[in-house]
C-alpha cells in the first residue's frame, strides 16, 4: 500500500472566528460513501446514528464499538468496528459526550456496545479515521449557554480540536449545541464558576435556542453533505438558523 503524505490544514485565526459564514456548496447524496459514526450513545448519539442510517444516503454506516465488545446487530447498511480495525471510510462523525453525565448512556442499555467518546479520545478517533481514508470530519461538542455568550465559542477549543486540524482532513465542521453544564466531575471552584456564569447569562436580555437531539442530528447530516474546504464552527444560534422553516408559517 502506498504511503499517504499527511498535511496540516492551513487556518487563519480570523477566518476560524467567522467560520460559520463560509460559503457552503451542496453536493450529491453520498450513495457510494462509507461513514464512521463514533459516540452513538445516549439521546444525541442514537439520534445521530438513526439519522445517518435513515437519511444520510451512505452506502454503509460503521458504528464505533468498544474494543472488547462482542455484539451482532442486523440492521441494513450498518456494520460495527473497533478503532483498531476500521474499514476504508470517506467521512467521520463524532458525538462528544460527558462520561459524568447522568444521561451519558441510554437507560435501556441498547447502546452499551458503542464507544463513548470524551475529550481525551477525540484526537485518537480523528487520527484513526484519517488513517482509514476519511477526508471530512464533523464533531458534535455541546457547550453550556454561558460559554456561548460571545463569539469565542466559534473558534477552535482546546488541544483536541487543534489536533484535528493537523490531520489530512479537507473539511472539518464543529457543532456546538447547548448542553447542561456538568458538575459531577468538576472541582469546587469549577462548580462555583459555572453557577456564577450561568446566573450572569440568565440576566442578559437574550436567549439561545434549545434544539432536540433529532434536530441537531438532522443538521449534522446536512452539514456533511456540503462541500466547504477548511474549518466551519457553528454555535447554538447558527445551528438553529439551518433548521427548515416550520410548515404553515410565513
Amino acid at each position: 500500500m502506498a504511503s499517504r503524505k499527511l498535511r496540516a490544514m492551513s487556518i487563519e485565526p480570523l477566518s476560524v472566528l467567522q467560520a460559520d459564514r463560509v460559503a457552503a456548496v451542496p453536493t450529491k447524496t453520498p450513495s457510494r460513501e462509507r461513514i464512521l459514526v463514533a459516540g452513538a450513545v445516549g439521546r444525541m448519539g442514537e439520534a445521530l446514528l438513526n439519522e445517518v442510517i435513515g437519511r444520510g444516503g451512505y452506502r454503509e454506516v460503521v458504528a464505533l464499538i468498544e474494543d472488547k465488545a462482542t455484539v451482532s446487530i442486523s440492521v441494513r447498511r450498518l456494520s460495527l468496528a473497533p478503532i483498531h480495525a476500521l474499514p476504508q471510510i470517506d467521512a467521520v462523525c463524532i458525538a462528544h459526550g460527558d462520561p459524568g453525565a447522568s444521561d451519558a448512556r441510554s437507560h435501556h442499555g441498547r447502546d452499551a456496545p458503542f464507544a463513548l467518546i470524551d475529550t481525551a479520545t477525540v484526537p485518537r478517533i480523528a487520527e484513526a479515521a484519517a488513517a482509514a481514508g476519511a477526508r471530512r470530519l464533523l464533531l458534535i461538542d455541546p457547550m453550556p449557554a454561558w460559554q456561548q455568550m460571545s463569539r469565542f465559542h466559534l473558534g477552535l477549543s482546546g488541544e483536541a480540536e487543534l489536533a484535528m486540524t493537523q490531520l489530512p482532513f479537507e473539511s472539518i465542521v464543529v457543532l456546538r449545541p447547548l448542553s447542561t453544564a456538568s458538575t459531577t466531575t468538576a472541582g469546587v471552584l469549577q462548580r462555583i464558576a459555572s453557577v456564577y456564569m450561568s446566573l450572569q447569562f440568565l440576566m442578559m436580555p437574550r436567549s439561545l435556542p434549545t434544539l432536540t437531539s433529532v434536530q441537531i442530528a438532522r443538521i449534522a447530516v446536512g452539514e456533511l453533505r456540503v462541500s466547504a474546504p477548511g474549518v466551519r464552527i457553528l454555535g447554538a444560534a447558527q445551528i438553529a438558523e439551518r433548521l427548515p422553516p416550520v410548515s404553515g408559517k410565513r
